[in-house]
């Protein structure tokens, strides 16, 4: 029997014609959407480093709509984790529920695990980091990604901020050898990015005053549409200046990249690949970059 094509969803093709909307990671978000510098920095990051992450089962850590589940294509099952509060357990893309301590998993059971902006969320990230070297397989590897410079959100669960070394001092304290590290949107864009989330703090006091529901969509559309053009010209200077810093201002565990950095201590995210240890036989030899 010939299978029936699949309808089409007119949702999905606004969202994916439009700028400014969407999650914020395609390189067509960077003509309006208000978090596209960041979030298209951290996809292409993340991209870079999936092909150095071993095939098999991956654990989501705090894995929200898994925004960056079509990169793993290797990854089988991809698996979400979630803390067990009323409004995840209605997220249909959570596997697995834990209490903000213990992850009610076996050890080894991973090949990898990708935690995406979800440790400064965490009051005790030694514990965190501790439960994913736990069920993590000898050999795994951990793709962590965390701001360093980003306003207060989500209180009163935004706890902390860590830099390059700090971050990688605690992986190693749990036990993990740090390959990477990559500093994303150094310098001008991260000034930039910072300017856009200040103006998108201004809409959001506005719409508290305003009853839920339409009256909130409406001002909030009404938004995107005004500031489209001045977010799209901010956000294309700041693509240019991070390409001008070199690879969004990487820097390895060893340290920053030599000559190529505009302002490489002010930068907004880290993205860390670490591996878990196999005293048995090494982790793959990682390229160059």
């Amino acid at each position: 029997m010939t299978p029936s094509p699949k309808r089409l969803n007119p949702k999905r093709l606004i969202v994916a014609l439009c700028p400014f909307l969407g999650f914020g990671d395609r390189p067509l978000n960077l003509l309006g959407h208000p978090y596209a510098l960041a979030r298209t920095a951290l996809r292409g990051a993340l991209g870079r480093l999936v092909p150095l992450v071993p095939a098999g089962p991956l654990l989501d850590v705090g894995c929200g709509t898994m925004p960056y589940r079509a990169l793993f294509l290797r990854a089988q099952p991809y698996e979400g984790l979630e803390i067990d509060q009323e409004r995840n357990r209605a997220n249909p893309c959570v596997t697995h529920f834990y209490d903000g301590t213990t992850f009610p998993l076996p050890a080894g059971r991973y090949a990898a695990i990708l935690c995406s902006q979800v440790l400064e969320h965490s009051f005790s990230p030694e514990q965190l980091l501790g439960e994913c070297h736990r069920v993590l397989m000898p050999g795994g590897a951990l793709l962590l990604t965390i701001p360093f410079l980003w306003p207060e959100h989500e209180q009163p669960w935004d706890s902390q901020r860590f830099t390059r070394s700090g971050l990688g001092q605690r992986l190693e304290a749990a036990g993990f050898r740090v390959e990477r590290i990559l500093k994303l949107n150094p310098g001008l864009s991260a000034l930039l990015q910072l300017a856009i989330e200040w103006n998108e703090s201004l809409e959001r006091r506005l719409e508290v005053r305003l009853p839920a529901g339409w009256p909130r969509r409406v001002l909030q559309l009404l938004w995107r549409l005004f500031w489209a053009l001045p977010y799209a010209a901010a956000n294309l200077l700041g693509a240019l200046a991070r390409q001008l810093a070199g690879r969004e201002g990487q820097a390895t565990a060893e340290g920053p990249a030599a000559g190529r950095l505009w302002g490489a201590e002010l930068y907004l995210d880290l993205v860390v690949l670490a591996v878990k240890p196999d005293p048995l036989a090494g982790f793959p030899a990682l390229s160059p970059q």
